[in-house]
């Protein structure tokens, strides 16, 4: 493409379509090949798109990208007729310029490419679409600069998404969610911008905008932290950790680790015993070890309540958002611990006030849990001390229930939110461990198959609840702002819960949420006397 030009632009958009796509309605669709690239929402329902051989499923709200050459299907019953946006333009860039001419090139690499994109429909860009859908239903010569504006607009809000849009946005968590499970492998930006349906180029300006990070500092510094505990908690060999972090061999992690912390893997292992801790969690399992932290995160201690007691002059510290410019005088750490989930920005925090070790939160076995902090901390006798005084008080209470809980009668934990859903947890949260594990309590059929055995917490709705209800039901609500009455109220007022066999013989047994977050080590231990007593028909309320 030439054009002359005073005042060149960069970047000229050309659209190709723009309007509503219906199918079904008695009519069989067939596959079509995208001429030029091609973005689809739907109107209403769910669309079933094929793409390559491929199945997805466009819920309302997302934005399909298809870039050209590729081959799709819209897969519609005959007799409903489905409706989606679809937009498509090319943009060409500016390649070469003189006095003369100005020549613009085919940009389509600028594109992500095909699938789902990490954004959803805005106010504005379903604005963009209907401006774009009215001005081409007049004379498009006459309208050519306007249109330019429009795509502009669109194009950096969809392809080129603003760099402060909210990245609560499930697919990015995703993303975060496969780097840190998928470490020991190899992960580079390419795969990366692929799953995030980016390119290479733009992927990397997007994340470092997103994160504060640039890909590669992120994996390294994810990689080194995993490094770390390896090296604090066993005597494997520099070599052997490489393998278990991603890393190809002991020489290559030995230089990353050197560059991110500013030590050798030898120099960081024969450090100090800790004695200034900040934690961001696993509070229970410190303070059963005898470990008193300087520091909690704010949230964190507000629901471990059940171990105030042990946190007198404990400072706390506020987590959320983290700007990377914050500063917490008097919380310099010998030693940092933090679940892996933290966000890249609160990484790069938490990295500010010392030497930072993460692991993974509610995976582990609870006592196998305590025994990988009692290694780190060097404590592991310690460790197995408590573990020894728990399985007595495991046995005492199994002697309190045992002619209370009869032969077949089942327990469950149930919590119920302030958005009315009920989530059923596996045995690391809401102490589940002290009932199942522990206590050999029997679950209902249902959450042992749909929980237990996948080993995963559960969303149902109170329709479901009758189906995975129990003999004997925990309920878990928070105590704040009345919460706890004005559940109560509710459940003695709803006809699905009044016709459970627990409501009717009073087996629903009520628990605080701000006691019951988190179920490690000394907080178990605890939640384990509020369980028993209730089961006892001790009314703690």
């Amino acid at each position: 493409m030439k054009l002359s030009n005073n005042n060149p632009v960069h970047r000229i958009y050309l659209l190709k379509e723009v309007g509503k796509r219906q199918c079904g309605g008695g009519h069989i669709s067939k596959p079509q090949i995208v001429q030029s690239p091609l973005f689809l929402t739907p109107i209403e329902a769910i669309v079933q798109i094929t793409i390559e051989g491929e199945t997805v499923a466009l819920k309302n709200g997302e934005i399909l990208f298809l870039s050209a050459g590729a081959t799709y299907q819209i897969n519609a019953p005959l007799e409903t007729v489905i409706s989606v946006l679809a937009i498509s333009y090319e943009v060409y860039g500016l390649s070469n310029s003189t006095e003369q001419e100005l020549v613009y090139g085919l940009c389509r690499e600028i594109f992500p490419v095909n699938g789902i994109l990490p954004i959803r429909t805005t106010n504005k860009i379903t604005r963009l679409f209907s401006e774009l859908e009215d001005v081409a239903a007049n004379n498009l010569e006459t309208q050519a600069d306007r249109i330019q504006s429009l795509l502009h607009q669109l194009h950096q809000l969809v392809v080129e998404a603003d760099a402060e849009a909210d990245i609560t946005d499930s697919s990015y968590f995703r993303m975060l969610s496969f780097i840190h499970q998928n470490l020991q492998r190899e992960i580079t930006r390419e795969m990366m911008s692929r799953m995030m349906g980016f390119n290479p180029r733009y992927f990397s300006v997007w994340f470092r905008k997103q994160t504060g990070w640039s890909f590669t500092e992120y994996v390294a510094h994810l990689r080194v932290n995993k490094a770390k505990k390896h090296l604090m908690s066993s005597k494997a060999t520099i070599q052997e950790i490489s393998q278990k972090v991603g890393y190809t061999d002991g020489l290559y992690l030995s230089r990353k680790f050197k560059q991110v912390t500013g030590m050798t893997p030898t120099e960081f292992r024969l450090r100090p015993k800790p004695k200034r801790i900040v934690a961001l969690q696993f509070l229970g399992d410190l303070l059963a070890l005898g470990v008193k932290p300087v520091a909690v995160e704010e949230d964190v201690m507000n629901y471990s309540l059940l171990l105030l007691p042990e946190l007198a002059g404990v400072r706390s510290f506020e987590l959320q958002g983290c700007p990377e410019e914050a500063e917490w005088p008097g919380l310099e750490a010998d030693l940092v611990i933090a679940p892996t989930y933290l966000s890249p920005r609160q990484l790069k925090c938490m990295e500010k006030l010392g030497p930072l070790v993460t692991v993974e939160c509610d995976k582990m076995d609870r006592l196998e849990q305590i025994r990988l902090f009692g290694r780190l901390l060097g404590e592991e006798e310690r460790a197995e001390a408590w573990i020894r005084h728990y399985h007595l008080k495991i046995d005492l209470a199994k002697q309190r229930l045992s002619s209370l809980i009869e032969s077949g009668e089942t327990v469950a934990v149930y919590e119920i939110r302030q958005d009315n859903s009920i989530y059923i947890w596996n045995h690391t949260a809401r102490g589940v461990y002290n009932l199942y594990p522990m206590l050999g309590l029997t679950p209902p059929d249902k959450v042992r198959s749909d929980v237990l055995e996948r080993n995963d917490h559960l969303c149902i709705s109170l329709s479901e609840l009758p189906i995975y209800a129990a003999d004997h039901m925990f309920v878990v609500v928070s105590g704040q702002e009345d919460w706890m009455s004005r559940t109560r109220k509710r459940i003695s007022k709803s006809a699905v819960w009044r016709n459970l066999p627990a409501f009717r013989n009073e087996r629903i047994y009520y628990l605080k949420l701000e006691e019951f977050w988190g179920s490690e080590g000394l907080a178990l231990e605890r939640q384990l006397e509020i369980q028993t007593d209730l089961l006892t028909g001790h009314n703690l309320s």
